[in-house]
């Protein structure tokens, strides 16, 4: 839904100046407008993208370590069972 939204303001205000005639004040407002709309998308979509994507790695890195360490401590107490 969000998406939908976004994508009909950028689409609108991209329709505007080939509906209307404007004066070069009144473009500006618009092309910021715009502008502002796709700078939005792309903070509002992307920077939570690429935050749980930080995230998971970190996540994956952390049990991958995790488990190295159980078979590490495996090994050893074989190592040990077997001196025994």
């Amino acid at each position: 839904m969000f998406s939908l939204a976004m994508f009909l303001g950028s689409y609108l205000s991209g329709l505007v100046p080939l509906a209307f005639t404007l004066s070069e004040t009144k473009m500006r407002y618009v092309t910021v407008l715009g502008a502002g709309l796709l700078v939005g998308t792309a903070l509002a979509v992307i920077v939570p993208e690429g935050v749980h994507a930080l995230y998971m790695s970190e996540l994956e890195t952390n049990q991958m370590q995790t488990q190295h360490e159980f078979h590490s401590d495996h090994k050893v107490v074989g190592r040990h069972l077997n001196q025994v």
